[in-house]
């Protein structure tokens, strides 16, 4: 009998330890980056993700539901500008970003995405670019904001996952890789390090953002009140 308590004893202690475990995961804002590799290739994309949900959008910058900013090179098209990351291809020329060469070693390097309301992050992807791996990121962040000047960090990851060239990579929220974040408008990927630290020192080919959109309030007290009002109908 002694013996089998104490084994008792050591499992309760061992359950104890991985709900603490589990519970630190889920709190952890970089959860265990176990990122998913999805592939190579414009078909290894998701798709419909919140900067166009209806793959419309075209690469001269239409048919988009956010708006963009970048620290260099902000435009579609252009010479490997940055908002190519966002036109769903995958590839050289301007199915990629290519900067750095005009301020060599000037980090951090970042680009974002505005939307009409805000969102909560659920997962996201980044796809290398097709040369020099060099230019990978290495040392990045996913932050959120909703006032263009106040970032929280949602993401933080050190050193390079990718493997491949033109490879899409997918990172997923809810403790799997990070936390669920708060509902922000704007979500940037800061780059702070690739390996390179002069000329064209960075690159990337994609980003696709998905999430869940929060109603704004106006519209939550709309739809309350209807239902209200369904309700006192059905008690007449």
């Amino acid at each position: 009998m002694k013996m089998s308590r104490f084994c008792l004893r050591i499992r309760h202690s061992h359950l104890a330890l991985a709900a603490a475990a589990a519970a630190a995961l889920v709190a952890s804002p970089t959860g265990t980056n176990a990122a998913t590799i999805l592939g190579t290739g414009t078909g290894a994309l998701l798709g419909s993700d919140l900067t166009d949900p209806e793959n419309d959008g075209t690469p001269d910058g239409s048919n988009y539901n956010a708006t963009f900013a970048a620290s260099e090179e902000p435009g579609f098209g252009g010479g490997e500008f940055a908002f190519n990351v966002f036109n769903n291809q995958v590839g050289g020329g301007n199915a990629k970003w290519c900067c750095g060469g005009a301020s060599p070693g000037t980090f951090p390097i970042w680009v974002e995405a505005t939307f009409e309301q805000p969102v909560v992050l659920t997962s996201f992807t980044l796809t290398s670019g097709n040369d020099t791996p060099g230019r990978d990121p290495v040392d990045w962040e996913i932050l959120g904001t909703n006032d263009g000047a106040t970032f929280s960090q949602i993401h933080v990851q050190s050193g390079s996952l990718w493997t491949a060239r033109d490879q899409v990579i997918l990172w997923e929220g809810a403790g799997a890789d990070f936390a669920t974040p708060a509902a922000y408008s704007t979500i940037r990927l800061n780059v702070i390090a690739t390996g390179l630290t002069t000329g064209a020192l960075f690159q990337l080919s994609e980003i696709e953002i998905f999430g869940n959109v929060v109603p704004e309030p106006s519209a939550i007290a709309f739809f309350g009140l209807a239902g209200l009002g369904l309700i006192l109908r059905r008690r007449r």
